[in-house]
């Protein structure tokens, strides 16, 4: 085994305007190793990704591959280098066939006197996949593959792309994989990459961090675009990445449990015998002024789908929604913000943000009509209701006029919770809120959460994991297969056992 690293970094510097992303960084990956690449959102790790790949000019520092400088200009030019990044949000055209998502731009490999043989390009994507084991056909849009297989194709296409410049080694770069996927799709892509790995090396980024320590031969620490720290495998444990990333142990109480309060007597939201046929039956529940109130079950038990239709962005075919007490009806978004139910979707880049907007246009976007005065928009007042939320909820952003496209996804997060705070909602749905952020931001979150509640919000929720719901919620309703098949208090100083929950939804 070559002993050069496959990828070295030098006194990376990288600034953005009033922000240094960047500062005098250092990183490498050997050949055929796992790095996991860790950091709090802002920490700097997707911009040294995008300074590798070419999206990203440097300000100052070298990059080298396979022991000589180069001069990455872009990912095209990075891809013929052997190294390719995987983005979170994926980058494959949906309306296009999966042979013709992996030889895009490289078509002219399959052509003979002029003409494209699509026999060939099927039969070349068939042996590439099989690399992978992924049994997919070639001829299948790729709209239509689940988000474990897109992935796949992007990594094959990568690995193709190396193997056509003859470069041995190629890097893999995999932005937050295991977001969008379940448990079984995980371990699925961990036996691929562990077999890639002895032709590859890979760069792991993640803030599940329990996946970082079982995949990684190394961890690399950023914080506030600096190296904080590197570890080998065996001094990897979580509690220490947890510290070193956030600069101080975490709190025993992650959930803020002592925070939580008894829910008030008033129910704010009521909902009876709300029906979807095909995806849930016939249910009933209330939630009190001030009670979280957490919706928990599998894929595919209708917790999702009751969400959706209470915040209108799927219609129930059958049963009432109550708000204080008056009748509501519910056909879109537009009523639901008009009855007080705001919705924070698990998807805030597609969903949940306009991303080509700046800070200050999303987080008053709701409410911009209250700031009309004469026809006018009061800048003014704009700017200080902004002003005001950024503060309150945290965001690190250079300025209100900052694109969201250009924020950490714990930010991006933030000016979503933001939003729906200036709009003053009763009800607010959060769906899987602490999905791709940090454990600092996720702390943030948590403690956000405890005081809107205790300001009486009525609050619907969702996690990523059982031990996220049964930390932050005082009632807990179980779902399986589209009804309510269990109900668990969860009072602050005697939660229950996730295992007392499993009963219920299997």
């Amino acid at each position: 085994m070559s002993k050069t690293p496959v990828v070295e970094m030098r006194k990376i510097n990288k600034g953005f305007p009033g922000v240094k992303a960047l500062i005098d960084v250092d990183f490498e990956v050997k050949v055929n190793e796992i790095v996991g690449l860790v950091g709090e959102n802002g920490a700097g790790k997707s911009t040294l990704m995008k300074v590798l790949i070419g999206l990203y000019k440097l300000d100052s520092g070298e990059v080298m591959l396979r022991g000589k400088r180069a001069r990455i200009t872009d990912p095209r030019e990075a891809a013929k280098m052997g190294v390719g990044m995987v983005f979170q949000e994926g980058c494959l055209l949906p309306n296009l066939t999966v042979a013709e998502n992996l030889f895009l731009c490289q078509e002219h490999m399959f052509r003979s006197r002029g003409l494209l043989s699509m026999r060939k390009v099927v039969e070349e994507a068939e042996r590439q996949l099989a690399r992978v084991k992924l049994e997919v056909n070639p001829k299948e849009y790729v709209r239509d593959l689940s988000q474990a297989c897109r992935q796949m194709v992007e990594i094959v296409r990568l690995l193709w792309l190396s193997s056509i410049s003859g470069l041995e080694n190629p890097v893999l770069i995999l932005d937050e994989p295991t977001t969008v996927l379940i448990s079984d799709e995980i371990e699925r892509l961990f036996t691929i990459l562990r077999q890639l790995k002895k032709e590859t090396s890979i760069i792991f980024i993640s803030h599940r961090l329990e996946e970082v320590v079982e995949l990684s031969d190394r961890v690399v620490i950023l914080k506030d675009g600096k190296n904080m720290a590197e570890l080998n495998r065996s001094e990897a444990q979580i509690r220490k990445i947890q510290k070193l990333m956030v600069g101080h142990e975490l709190a025993e109480e992650y959930y803020k449990e002592s925070e939580q309060n008894a829910p008030g007597e008033i129910k704010v939201i009521e909902i009876k015998d709300l029906e979807k046929r095909g995806k849930f039956s016939p249910l009933s529940f209330t939630v009190q002024k001030g009670e979280i109130v957490s919706l928990v079950g599998v894929l595919g038990s209708g917790k999702e789908e009751v969400c959706r239709c209470i915040c209108g962005v799927m219609k129930a075919d059958d049963g009432k929604i109550l708000v204080d007490g008056n009748e509501i009806t519910i056909n879109s978004p537009k009523d639901a913000i008009k009855a007080g139910i705001g919705y924070i979707p698990s998807d805030r880049r597609d969903e949940g943000l306009a991303l080509q907007m700046d800070v200050m246009s999303n987080i008053t976007l709701i409410v911009l009509k209250e700031m009309i005065r004469g026809g006018l928009l009061q800048i003014r007042k704009e700017r200080e209701e902004a002003s005001h939320w950024v503060k309150n909820c945290r965001i690190k952003t250079p300025s209100l006029k900052t694109l969201c496209n250009n924020l950490s996804g714990g930010n991006q997060q933030k000016i979503v919770l933001a939003k729906w705070l200036a709009a003053k909602v009763k009800v607010l749905i959060l769906d899987h809120p602490t999905r791709g952020v940090d454990v600092g931001a996720k702390e943030e979150i948590y403690k956000r959460i405890r005081i809107l509640a205790s300001e009486g919000m009525a609050i619907i929720l969702m996690s990523d994991t059982l031990e996220e719901d049964i930390g932050l919620c005082n009632r807990m309703l179980v779902m399986k297969d589209g009804n309510i098949t269990g109900e668990v208090v969860c009072p602050a100083k005697n939660k229950p056992a996730p295992v007392d929950i499993i009963s219920y939804m299997v």
